[in-house]
């Protein structure tokens, strides 16, 4: 999921964290993280699922179009891979 969003946002991405880092610098906000790269973060639901979360930086109007791309990609590969992911058949979802 991770290489898919680099992959799709990557140089883009580095330009904007280096902006945000200075935009931070001039707060009085400390030690906070931010990373170059996107990063993927999984989270146990309170019904048995698993969610995958993939954090980026984009600017906010680019948001909902720049999820809508991920998503067929993130899932096509999620997809290729059924001894990895194990998604629920059928539509009780």
């Amino acid at each position: 999921m991770q290489k898919i969003v680099e992959e799709e946002l990557g140089e883009e991405m580095i330009e904007r964290i280096g902006v945000y880092r200075d935009l931070l610098a001039r707060t009085p906000v400390d030690e906070l993280e931010v990373r170059e790269r996107p990063r993927v973060i999984f989270r146990v639901d309170e019904v048995t699922w698993v969610d995958a979360i993939v954090r980026y930086l984009v600017p906010p109007r680019e948001a909902g179009p720049t999820k809508s791309r991920l998503i067929p990609k993130l899932l096509a590969a999620l997809n290729a891979a059924p001894e990895k992911v194990m998604f629920p058949k059928g539509d009780a979802r």
